[in-house]
C-alpha cells in the first residue's frame, strides 16, 4: 500500500475539484496507466461544520468527483474505489479555520493488485 503524498482540498461545501489540482489527478492518471496492476482508494473527508448526514454525503460526493475524473482519464471504473468518511477522521483542529480547511479533503491511497 502506498498513501500518495499530499491530499486534493475542497472548499466549504463543495465537491468540485479545484482547478489547481487538476495537474496533481493527471499525474495520479499516468502512474495507474503505467500501473495496471495497481488499484486505488479515494477517501472523501468534511470538516465538523454542518449535521453528520450531510457531511456524509459530501464526502462521497468529493471521493466521487475525483473517482470521475481519474475515470475520465483512463482509469478503468473497477480500479478506483470511492468511499466517503465524513467528518469522521480529521487531520487537524475543526476549532480553527486553518483546520477546517485541512479536513476538507480527498486522500489517495494505492494498492498493489493480487
Amino acid at each position: 500500500r502506498l498513501i500518495m503524498p499530499g491530499n486534493i482540498p475542497f472548499q466549504t461545501d463543495s465537491a468540485q475539484i479545484r482547478g489547481n489540482f487538476y495537474d496533481v489527478l493527471d499525474s495520479v492518471v499516468l502512474v495507474l496507466t503505467e500501473f495496471k496492476d495497481t488499484s486505488i482508494l479515494v477517501a472523501g473527508h468534511t470538516d465538523s461544520v454542518g449535521n453528520d448526514n450531510y457531511n456524509q454525503g459530501l464526502s462521497e460526493r468529493r471521493a466521487y468527483s475525483v473517482k470521475n475524473y481519474l475515470s475520465s482519464g483512463g482509469v478503468a471504473a473497477g480500479r478506483i474505489q470511492a468511499i466517503g468518511f465524513g467528518e469522521r477522521h480529521p487531520v487537524a483542529d475543526n476549532g480553527t479555520a486553518a483546520g477546517r480547511e485541512q479536513n476538507r479533503r480527498v486522500e489517495l491511497e494505492l494498492e498493489p493488485l493480487r
